[in-house]
């Protein structure tokens, strides 16, 4: 390789990369970080052929040496790319570009999302997807390290025992402890015969529906909400009343006038991290609505399925009013990926049997494989070391992306306390099914906000989950579809 002197104030600096030199732009004068400005720099580099997959990258402190900026802009840069899976650290060798950084191909339009049947399906067909910030599960790339450690060998090794050995229909007793005693971590007085284990939060939902509920009921839900539980409400017969979800909860006044003028039977919430909103309630929204609650015999139903990635100690409905009022539903799909299709139940332990004799209606029982696996994961400690890992990681992606989608436009002032999701609402003048029908034509699947509202109105607003949110050429393809 012929010599290059140093070259640190140019505009592109040259670096040597496998024995020949890969032009680096870095403007200082710009706005955007330089772990940004370098990331994207590389990833043009791989897209372009130029870094192909096996290549050594410099060292930390080398490449800082050349592009004379501190090593840890340097290990930033490496670990945005890591986050996409770009990139893979050897312990003793150094950063190597992985085979999922080979140069993409277009990516084929996704179908149109057009219900919550198209949603739900787009997102488990989209699990792969280079661009699919509407997806709302973990990329396959930030799940690998939950996997790596102890439980996963221990299985194994009690694998064939366990195969041909039922489980009980309220769920193994060993996982239904390990529930249970997180549970009281969190504040919640939970007892193991007062937790029934589901396939996933959906049947969870199922169960409680037919157990409390009967056709021509009222109930309300959060608007907007999850999209998911709307049609299954539908489905039973069951009249939806919107309450409108704020920043600090669920507005209260319109709870009162609710309980008021139709007498509902329950209501159906995410206090903590809401989706799609990203917000967690105020405590004294939540004891307002206990007290709401208790004098109008409202049963609530609390969903907990982000909560984990919940930095402090958030504040729970079933914390403050106990597992009576309030019926508390979990699960651990979102943290562990789709394939981990367990959920549960935490209530009292005699609703918990009448529970689990519907659970025996629909399905008879669970699987044992999955409850012991899981149940290996929580007592040996790898759930909870998997989650301190992946809360700062989640905490940066979402720091990117509400940096990257300001700077287009979007307002994303509501939901910034952490989590998954960014709700942002769309620049003035921008509507958002023709720009989500441009992204969805280019191959990017995002979330359109009127799929997430009860009556599927007009929204200016669109979730991102910001695991998936990441990469330049998102932002690239959000600046083209609102310039057209």
């Amino acid at each position: 390789m012929p010599d290059m002197p140093p070259a640190r104030d140019a505009p592109r600096v040259m670096v040597p990369v496998a024995g020949a030199w890969l032009p680096v732009p870095l403007d200082r004068a710009s706005d955007r970080p330089l772990p940004e400005q370098l990331a994207d720099a590389l990833l043009g580099a791989m897209r372009d052929g130029l870094l192909p997959p096996g290549v050594r990258l410099p060292s930390i402190r080398g490449l800082a040496a050349r592009l004379a900026v501190s090593p840890h802009t340097i290990v930033e840069a490496y670990d945005r790319l890591a986050a996409l899976a770009l990139v893979a650290s050897r312990p003793g060798a150094g950063v190597f570009v992985a085979a999922t950084a080979a140069a993409r191909a277009p990516a084929p339009a996704p179908p149109a999302a057009t219900d919550w049947y198209g949603l739900a399906s787009g997102a488990f067909s989209g699990m792969d997807a280079a661009l699919s910030p509407g997806n709302g599960y973990l990329p396959n790339a930030w799940l690998d390290g939950a996997w790596r450690g102890p439980a996963l060998s221990r299985f194994q090794r009690s694998l064939s025992d366990q195969l041909t050995r039922p489980v009980q229909p309220q769920g193994h007793l060993q996982l239904r402890e390990q529930i249970a005693a997180r549970l009281i971590a969190q504040g919640v007085a939970a007892t193991p015969d007062g937790i029934v284990v589901t396939y996933g939060s959906t049947q969870a939902m199922d169960l409680l529906i037919r157990r409390h509920l009967s056709p021509g009921d009222s109930v309300l839900v959060e608007d907007p909400g999850y999209f998911m539980l709307f049609p299954a409400l539908r489905r039973h017969g069951l009249r939806l009343l919107p309450i409108p979800r704020g920043t600090d909860g669920p507005d209260l006044d319109a709870v009162a006038a609710a309980i008021r003028d139709h007498a509902p039977r329950a209501f159906f919430l995410q206090p903590v991290l809401h989706n799609p909103t990203g917000t967690t309630a105020a405590p004294a929204v939540l004891h307002r609505l206990l007290s709401l609650a208790e004098a109008a015999g409202l049963l609530l139903v609390e969903e907990d399925l982000y909560g984990d990635l919940h930095a402090g100690a958030a504040v729970r409905l079933s914390q403050l009013g106990g597992l009576g009022r309030v019926v508390h539903v979990g699960g651990f799909t979102k943290m562990l990926g789709p394939a981990m299709r367990v959920g549960f139940v935490a209530t009292a332990p005699a609703e918990a049997e009448r529970l689990t004799r519907e659970r025996v209606l629909s399905v008879l029982t669970g699987s044992r494989m999955e409850e012991l696996l899981l149940a290996e994961m929580l007592a040996s400690g790898q759930y909870r070391r998997h989650l301190e890992r992946l809360r700062p990681r989640v905490a940066h992606a979402r720091a990117l992306a509400a940096q990257r989608l300001s700077a287009l436009g979007f307002d994303v002032g509501e939901g910034r306390e952490g989590g998954m999701f960014l709700w942002a609402r769309l620049p003035a003048r921008a509507d958002a099914d023709v720009v989500a029908e441009r992204l969805r034509e280019r191959g990017v699947m995002v979330a359109r906000g009127a799929k997430f509202r009860p009556d599927a109105g007009p929204s200016a607003h669109l979730r991102f989950n910001v695991t998936r949110s990441t990469d330049a050429q998102l932002y690239d393809e959000l600046a083209e579809a609102l310039a057209a």
